[in-house]
């Protein structure tokens, strides 16, 4: 199990987002100098989070990317799910009586602990304090996306 690479650059771009002033509109090339996310992934992830409310646009010279909520009041389960989807183990888990042997299966009650548990922990951490993280690590060398 990996998270997929727009999963990863979701949370790179709020993080981002998360560590300028509350209500600033970044540029969506400063977003990808300092994420390292490539221009043309940005366009799709940005959009997915603005479909989910978690970001806005703003289109013209001042134009770009800002944070819809609070930082504190966005989890790293909310930016995952913006782009990939809800989060299943295993497709038995999608819906009871998807899988015919999710009743007697014994391994199905360890898909959803493992399941619930991986939840709980996205759902513990705020991109808040992950984008206070941030500021204390050293900048990105040129070239180089910003550590994550």
């Amino acid at each position: 199990m990996q998270l997929t690479l727009k999963g990863d650059y979701a949370v790179r771009v709020v993080v981002d987002l998360a560590a300028q002033p509350m209500e600033a509109t970044v540029k969506s090339g400063d977003l990808c100098r300092r994420t390292g996310v490539p221009a043309a992934f940005l366009g799709k992830i940005v959009q997915a989070l603005a479909h989910a409310g978690l970001v806005r646009t703003r289109r013209g010279a001042l134009g770009g990317v800002a944070l819809l909520r609070a930082p504190r009041t966005i989890s790293l389960r909310d930016v995952i799910e913006a782009v990939e989807g809800p989060i299943y183990l295993n497709r038995c888990l999608v819906r009871p009586g998807l899988c015919p042997r999710d009743r007697f299966c014994p391994v199905h009650p360890v898909w959803a602990r493992i399941q619930a548990l991986v939840t709980r922990e996205l759902e513990s951490v705020c991109v808040e304090e992950l984008a206070v993280a941030s500021r204390s690590r050293p900048p990105a060398r040129r070239g180089e996306a910003s550590p994550c």
